[in-house]
């Protein structure tokens, strides 16, 4: 049994695919608002969907792939597509490969130490990319290209297997953020003291200073429901099939055939809906959510 259809049938898990299946368009489980310090702007949101409609990512735009920086979500899903095209095309080359992948960090703001660790590592990067690739394919988070100690696995680089692998969502520290935050509420509408252990979605900080003013919250943890720390390589892989799982059989639950997510849309454009719905509830946890 692969590792994934494993912890498909762990305690809950099976239990909260259905529960936010029903609950998908709720317009009071998941009501939220913080204030984006970048503009000092207050985003706010009645439903998960909501979430979605308000998705913003401020983007550069790409000379060398031809499209324009932008915001919204129809701006995004062009530069990834077009960003998710030229890594197809890379195949295993190092040198295209390396723009590509170039290209997706500038896009995700996650350039810094993941444009070093690229370049650095160049040589065999195409091939490494597919094994990888193969592996996620596979669902199988044991494949021995996932458990090797010198798998780079980050913010970053789950950005660039969720365009090479269909229906992948990214799973960074701010939609690891709004999934533990939907847990959080799936345990406390069933009485739950303790997050289920297949639900323990792992979460990781912002990048910002140790002295930074207002601090964005990214840890759902609140009383006695805990989540723990998310670790790079191995551990986020395992957890990216994880939340992959989940949240796609989420999209294509019969529960919510007629939710707006789904109309007019393919699994593959839900399951990206979610993920954006998610990445901007993320953003900040706010108080309420505070360890």
């Amino acid at each position: 049994m692969k590792a994934t259809q494993a912890h498909a049938t762990l305690p809950h898990v099976p239990e909260f695919i259905g529960w936010l299946a029903t609950e998908l368009d709720s317009k009071t489980l998941f009501k939220h608002e913080y204030v984006d310090r970048r503009t000092g702007a207050k985003w706010s949101c009645d439903s998960l969907y909501g979430a979605y409609q308000a998705y913003a990512w401020n983007h550069p735009g790409n000379a060398r792939l031809s499209f324009n920086p932008g915001v919204d979500a129809a701006s995004n899903s062009n530069a990834l597509q077009v960003l998710r095209d030229d890594l197809l095309a890379a195949g295993s080359d190092d040198d295209l490969m390396l723009q590509g992948a170039l290209d997706v960090m500038a896009w995700g703001g996650v350039t810094a130490r993941n444009a070093e660790w690229l370049k650095a590592n160049k040589v065999g990067l195409g091939r490494q990319v597919q094994e990888v690739k193969a592996a996620l394919l596979k669902k199988d988070r044991n494949a021995p290209i996932l458990r090797d100690k010198t798998l780079r696995f980050n913010a970053g680089m789950t950005k660039i297997y969720s365009l090479i692998c269909p229906d992948f969502v990214i799973y960074d520290s701010r939609v690891a953020a709004g999934l533990g935050w939907l847990v959080v509420r799936y345990c406390q509408a069933k009485g739950l003291v303790q997050v289920p252990e297949g639900l323990n979605f792992p979460w990781a900080g912002a990048k910002e200073g140790a002295t930074t003013a207002a601090p964005k919250n990214r840890n759902p943890s609140v009383g006695t429901l805990r989540f723990k720390r998310l670790r790079s390589g191995s551990h986020h892989a395992r957890w990216n099939l994880n939340a992959n799982w989940v949240l796609s059989q989420v999209a294509c639950h019969v529960l919510n055939a007629k939710n707006p997510f789904r109309v007019g849309a393919t699994p593959a454009q839900t399951l990206r809906a979610i993920e954006q719905a998610l990445f901007m509830i993320g953003y900040d946890l706010g108080t309420v959510a505070a360890a």
